[in-house]
């Protein structure tokens, strides 16, 4: 499976894996300052991807032809992802590639 670019989001709030999982989006998405968008990129085991402005507030693109379903798990994949926290509770075909500064991360 492809890997999903993303960039580095630094964490607002303290949140476990859990809690990334189970909270309702609403209220995940005000605590880490996300906001969603789409992208046209619809192609195979891509995900999404993750943007960061200078002001700390980060944006999620998600595929414009990805089910609800598939926008939830990609949406607090990458929230878990970004804040640094344990993917112990997503499917391992989940990857995603960390690019900080223009370069991809170890």
């Amino acid at each position: 499976m492809p890997q999903l670019p993303t960039t580095s989001m630094a964490p607002s709030t303290q949140l476990t894996p859990e809690q990334v999982c189970d909270l309702p989006m609403g209220n995940l998405l005000a605590q880490v300052n996300v906001t969603l968008d789409t992208t046209e990129i619809n192609e195979p085991g891509f995900f999404g991807y993750v943007t960061i402005q200078g002001s700390g507030r980060a944006t999620i693109y998600l595929p414009s032809q990805a089910s609800d379903l598939v926008r939830d798990i990609a949406t607090r994949f990458l929230i878990t992802t970004h804040l640094g926290l344990p993917t112990h509770l997503f499917p391992d075909v989940l990857q995603a590639t960390v690019i900080r500064d223009g370069e991809v991360q170890a």
